[in-house]
């Protein structure tokens, strides 16, 4: 669990409301394809792509999260593939997925594996906390788990990058939504 913050939950357990980058850029999403939640906890965005249409793969190393993915995903009557992994040792199919989320999550290891799996023309959502979080008093603490300065950016910028920002104003967080090229 390399990358991941292990208190994510607490900013997501009570809510199956996605985060607001993926609301604000649903207007991108087909309508169907192969989608991969990447670190999904509980499941929330995971849920939300399903309810758009898309297949869902949702991949985190906790079975409690899981499990609590499953039921949220019962609730919703939505059907998810729900894989328990360690990122840092699980491959993932080349050009699979039409859209690939990452949110709160944080392994440079795998954003190789990211640009191969993600289909040309596939749309990565990803957002996570930026060292910029140490000055807050709540949060991951952990330098690990915290997004060196446009670390984002450089690891997807010579993608087509629809937004990039990153933010400190009460959290630090950088986001990015982007493009695979066709070619």
């Amino acid at each position: 669990m390399s990358g991941s913050w292990d208190e994510k939950d607490k900013y997501q357990a009570d809510t199956l409301e996605p985060a607001s980058l993926l609301a604000e850029f649903a207007r991108l999403l087909p309508s169907g394809g192969l989608a991969l939640d990447i670190a999904c906890g509980a499941g929330r965005h995971g849920i939300y792509l399903a309810e758009r249409g898309l297949r869902v793969v949702g991949v985190d190393s906790s079975w409690q999260g899981l499990a609590r993915g499953r039921e949220f995903a019962s609730r919703k009557d939505r059907s998810i593939s729900w894989v328990q992994a360690d990122l840092g040792n699980f491959a993932l199919p080349p050009a699979a997925f039409d859209v690939i989320l990452g949110f709160y999550y944080r392994d440079p290891k795998i954003y190789g594996q990211i640009r191969q799996a993600l289909r040309p023309g596939g749309l990565l959502l990803y957002e996570t906390y930026t060292l910029d979080q140490l000055r807050f008093a709540t949060g991951p603490r952990n330098p690990t788990h915290l997004l060196e300065p446009a670390e984002l950016l450089r690891a997807f910028g010579d993608w087509n990058v629809i937004l990039y920002r990153e933010t400190w104003m009460n959290r630090g967080l950088a986001s990015l939504v982007a493009r695979k090229p066709q070619s």
